[in-house]
């Protein structure tokens, strides 16, 4: 498919972030809810976050980050969806630890990925804009084993460009 994350398994290429958590989780036998209800709920989110929050998240994050001269209608535009996902996901976590039940799920997981990059890149300071995101994104950096994106990618890092 010509994309990232690739998870490559006895010679077989599984792509997409959210089939490859489902696999993973059911091969650990963790983060994946407890009962149907639970396990619909994270399909649920999984498909909320792939199409809208973790998808305008990288492009806003990349455009205004990683190009030049980025289109500032283009990055309006971006912003302002992202800002409304955002938006939800501060409600929903409002009161409760995890997007799902008490418990991180693969929900969790897929939701962080690109809300764990620094605030000049991301463009946003959830302490203040967003207080039960950050408190959330707190409790998954406190599980066993957390890193922070930085700390896991290999390679060279892309250009930055400042933004004022």
């Amino acid at each position: 498919m010509g994309e990232i994350p690739v998870l490559e398994e006895d010679g077989v290429r599984l792509t997409q972030t959210a089939p490859i958590l489902l696999r993973l989780a059911e091969r650990s036998g963790r983060f994946l809810g407890t009962d149907e209800d639970e396990r619909f709920e994270i399909l649920r989110w999984l498909f909320w976050d792939n199409h809208k929050l973790t998808s305008y998240m990288a492009t806003y994050r990349y455009n205004r980050t990683f190009t030049p001269s980025p289109d500032p209608q283009v990055l309006g535009f971006l912003r302002n969806r992202l800002t409304d996902f955002l938006g939800i996901v501060e409600q929903h976590l409002k009161g409760r630890p995890f997007v799902v039940s008490d418990g991180p799920t693969v929900a969790d997981i897929s939701m962080v990925g690109y809300l764990f990059f620094p605030t000049e890149e991301t463009g946003y300071n959830f302490t203040e804009s967003h207080p039960a995101v950050q408190a959330w994104l707190g409790r998954v950096a406190a599980l066993p084993g957390w890193k922070p994106p930085y700390e896991l990618l290999a390679g060279k890092r892309l250009r930055r460009y400042p933004k004022t």
